[in-house]
């Protein structure tokens, strides 16, 4: 079984979003996901940010039609565990002014379910050590 793909707010703004710069890859990479049968896990707060940038930089008639879409498409919706709160705080303490708590959040959740993947652009995951679905290329070893 493969394992799941973190969201970030991001990859899902720019999935809603027809003027986002982002737009065709995020729709390319959405589809990517389908394509191989990716469970995909939204934090809550994460869902919550969604709905929130899209309401506010949208409407919320928009809002509203992409958190219907998001729910539709069966993610998991978790809640954030004191564990992985603190988790997110620490990884918050180290980091530079631009990348905020939510980043952290989304790496906190994919130590958890044990995956490097996250379905977001933020450079800030690559620089920590993870993968943004489609963008970022795991290393290998090299032979000897």
């Amino acid at each position: 079984m493969t394992k799941p793909v973190i969201a970030d707010s991001s990859a899902l703004v720019s999935l809603a979003s027809v003027s986002d710069r982002n737009y065709n890859q995020a729709i390319s990479l959405s589809n990517q996901l389908v394509r191989e049968n990716r469970q995909i896990i939204i934090p809550t707060e994460v869902f919550s940010e969604t709905v929130n940038v899209l309401g506010r930089n949208g409407s919320h008639q928009m809002a509203y039609g992409t958190a219907n879409q998001i729910l539709s498409s069966n993610p998991i919706i978790p809640e954030t565990t004191s564990k992985i709160r603190q988790e997110a705080l620490t990884k918050f303490k180290n980091q530079p002014e631009s990348v905020s708590y939510t980043d952290c959040l989304v790496m906190a959740f994919a130590d958890e379910y044990e995956t490097k993947e996250i379905f977001g652009f933020d450079q800030a995951f690559r620089k920590n050590g993870y993968l943004r679905f489609g963008i970022d290329r795991q290393k290998t070893a090299l032979p000897r």
